[in-house]
């Protein structure tokens, strides 16, 4: 086990890639990493002839000339843009108090593979963004005229595709870096849409004999709320919801706090919840729900656990004193069916593409807590994200998720939705790109249908002429602490995009 990127090959992209892991980039944190991309093509970009513009948003356009000096063909080519973001998820595992806000990430290479240390890696799309820098610093490989467009804000709500100007997108054809298995063009991928439901309750002082507790589910696998949703794994939120369903139904008890998740695209690891109730009760029962749900999860979740622990000081909503105001028991079980009651995971496959989900929804985050200014409150908020191949699918869940809204007397609030990118079969670029994989790989690449949000979908609505693709190296994991890329994977795919920017 290492932790020296330089030694990997092909040397400029892994020397890229360990200074993005450098810089602290989380979304809405990313801006210290795009600003250090201008600043090394306006110190260095000179003898590669780049040039660079930011706009408010904080979205990075890089012009490069045609490599007329290696190929003097190439200057009668039209432009070709490559596309990437630059923020990240920012997951971590309970080993680790890493800080994604100002720690660097730490890559260790190990098995093949580049891993973070108990942390969400970057390669979603950090490698991506690494091909397409070491492109633009080069002087070694042949290309048509280049366009760079790097993204800030993906992984949170698509804003800086969002704000993109129309006029960044001249070029005919777009390849786009943020997918994540080798050998295989997307051609088409999900959009999506938030969905948020927000309830302010009223507090009361539990006077009766009960115990503080936290209740909590924890060491699932997480992983990406898109790619992922098809593999059966729990969801914490959920799962815990289960929990105290089942409790509540034979030892009913006052909920003060919840916490789990911290993304809406990210399938939740653990959740932790405090109740107020009969802690004897809640201890014998809780054996026999863990024991039912390990042994429907043992092939998925192998280490799903469930715990219970006393809590000794209590604060309204958060354990820090004896102030021991919750939910009432009406309340309380409120919260609890709205969340046993909700839509999540695989709503439809694809008819078209046969193995492909169609349309999904995943619950990523649940919060409940006293309000701050006011200690008689306590807000609750669920954030769940639908995604699509299509765009009525969504509004069909909306509705759905507005009834249910009604019934439990909540707000929902839906936000941030953007559209899916529909499949051409008869892409010109898509065809060139067959042909360029085929040599690399055994036989023509497979065509897919990503269930996740690439920002070729809104590039498509500003520009709808614009020919795209999509495709990268194996990553693993995305969206939590066991993200990993394939160091061998890179490289060839590394080969695939110098071959098709060459021919193209």
């Amino acid at each position: 086990m290492t932790t020296t990127l330089s030694q990997l090959s092909p040397t400029a992209v892994w020397q890229w890639f360990d200074q993005i892991c450098a810089i602290p980039h989380p979304t809405f944190h990313e801006h210290a990493l795009g600003d250090f991309i201008v600043q090394a093509v306006q110190t260095r970009g000179q003898q590669y002839g780049l040039t660079v513009k930011k706009d408010e948003k904080g979205n990075i356009f890089i012009y490069k000339p045609a490599s007329v000096q290696l190929d003097s063909n190439m200057a009668n080519r039209p432009a070709v843009a490559i596309q990437a973001h630059f923020d990240m998820v920012a997951q971590k595992g309970e080993t680790t108090n890493h800080d994604f806000i100002t720690d660097p990430i730490k890559p260790v290479i190990k098995d093949d593979w580049v891993w973070a240390s108990d942390t969400t890696l970057g390669a979603d799309n950090g490698i991506g963004l690494a091909m397409a820098l070491a492109v633009a610093f080069s002087d070694d490989i042949v290309h048509p005229p280049l366009e760079l467009i790097l993204t800030c804000e993906e992984e949170i709500g698509m804003g800086g595709v969002q704000a993109i100007h129309p006029e960044w997108l001249t070029a005919p054809a777009m390849i786009n870096l943020d997918s994540e298995d080798e050998g295989e063009l997307f051609i088409g991928c999900a959009g999506g849409r938030d969905a948020t439901f927000q309830l302010t309750s009223s507090l009361i002082t539990v006077t009766e004999d009960v115990t503080p507790m936290v209740i909590k589910v924890s060491g699932l696998q997480g992983g990406h709320s898109g790619i992922d949703i098809h593999k059966g794994l729990a969801n914490a939120n959920l799962l815990l919801a289960r929990v105290l369903a089942s409790l509540f139904g034979s030892s009913p008890f006052y909920l003060q706090h919840w916490a789990g998740g911290v993304l809406r695209n990210v399938i939740t690891r653990e959740a932790s919840a405090v109740v107020l109730g009969n802690f004897d009760r809640i201890s014998q029962l809780l054996p026999t729900i863990l024991q039912t749900l390990q042994a429907e999860y043992k092939i998925t979740e192998p280490n799903l656990t469930v715990t219970v622990e006393k809590l000794v000081a209590m604060d309204a909503l958060s354990p820090a004193s004896s102030n021991l105001s919750a939910l009432s028991i009406a309340d309380s079980q409120r919260v609890l069916n709205l969340l046993r009651t909700l839509p999540n995971g695989v709503i439809r496959m694809s008819d078209s593409f046969a193995g492909v989900v169609d349309t999904s929804i995943s619950t990523g985050v649940v919060k409940l807590g006293q309000t701050h200014d006011n200690n008689h409150t306590a807000t609750l908020e669920i954030r769940c994200l639908m995604r699509s191949l299509g765009e009525t699918p969504k509004d069909d869940i909306a509705q759905r998720l507005q009834a249910l809204a009604d019934l439990a007397g909540v707000a929902l609030e839906l936000s941030d939705d953007y559209p899916g990118w529909q499949p051409d079969p008869d892409s010109k670029l898509l065809a060139v790109a067959k042909s360029v994989m085929a040599s690399h790989f055994s036989g023509e690449p497979k065509l897919q249908v990503i269930h996740a949000g690439l920002e070729c979908g809104i590039f498509k609505g500003k520009a709808p002429n614009m020919d795209m693709i999509s495709f990268g190296p194996n990553i693993r994991a995305a969206h939590s602490p066991k993200e990993r890329v394939e160091i061998a994977s890179v490289a060839k795919t590394w080969q695939v995009l110098l071959d098709l920017l060459k021919v193209l």
